[in-house]
């Protein structure tokens, strides 16, 4: 699996992860949901790269305590 730099960050109560200049995704955990809702991302197509920002939004949220 090709290894992304991606860049983690929490503002308020959202995840950004960002790659590059160009790519962006927000992810949010409603109350009372078990898992993360994407809010908004760039269009992308690829998969692996999409992957990658899944599993780092996931690694984060498990990080802050918000998912198991």
């Amino acid at each position: 699996m090709k290894d992304f730099d991606l860049d983690v960050s929490l503002e308020g109560s959202d995840i950004i992860i960002t790659y590059g200049p160009t790519f962006r995704a927000i992810y949010y955990k409603p109350a009372g949901s078990p898992q993360l809702i994407l809010r908004q991302r760039t269009k992308c197509d690829d998969e692996a790269m999409l992957s990658a920002v899944w599993k780092a939004a996931n690694d984060k949220a498990r990080k802050l305590g918000w998912i198991v």
